[in-house]
């Protein structure tokens, strides 16, 4: 219901770290070929982290809380006064950077648009997993929830807005990734 395209950036900015959002986040900053070497890199969740592994030896920082909030704030007191720089979307929603109390050595640079579909086909699914509020967004534009569906939020940013669509029928795993999603489909 989303899909993506590459944002070109010139330049890295000076970053004593650089924090990835999700894999999209991972994958357009890697087309970049911008230079990492003498930063610390850090992510959030397993997904992200999987992803990165495959371009970086080594990760300082992996938030694995469900809650996007806890883990911004468990990084910006590792991060401490340094700098940090954040690839992301261009719609991001800032939860993890707006966890810093000092927001002068934060800065996002976008390496990629979301847009949303308007042309896709109901799935007619009984379970719905929203993984980001764009997905949200541009399904509930097009289709009407049924009360027969089941809806699966990945996270406190999702399920926020669903309950702006005014939607409160929904589940949130309590760990984050496929286990957590196991156990919601039981």
């Amino acid at each position: 219901m989303i899909d993506f395209a590459a944002v070109p950036v010139k330049e890295l900015p000076d970053t004593d770290w650089i924090f990835f959002t999700s894999k999209n986040s991972v994958k357009y900053f890697f087309k970049q070929n911008l230079d990492l070497s003498n930063i610390k890199v850090a992510c959030v969740g397993k997904g992200t982290y999987k992803e990165l592994s495959k371009y970086v030896d080594y990760v300082s920082f992996i938030g694995d809380a469900v809650d996007i909030i806890e883990t911004g704030t468990d990084f910006a007191k590792v991060v401490g006064g340094e700098r940090c720089v954040f690839p992301v979307s261009s719609i991001s929603k800032r939860t993890i950077q707006n966890q810093f109390l000092d927001q002068s050595n934060i800065k996002d640079i976008v390496v990629y648009s979301t847009n949303e579909q308007v042309e896709f086909r109901d799935p007619k699914a009984n379970v719905l997993i929203f993984t980001s509020p764009s997905n949200v967004r541009a399904y509930f534009k097009k289709i009407t929830w049924q009360p027969y569906q089941k809806i699966i939020v990945m996270g406190p940013t999702t399920a926020k807005q669903l309950v702006d669509l005014g939607m409160f029928n929904y589940l949130v795993p309590e760990l984050t990734g496929e286990l957590g999603l196991i156990d919601l489909l039981k």
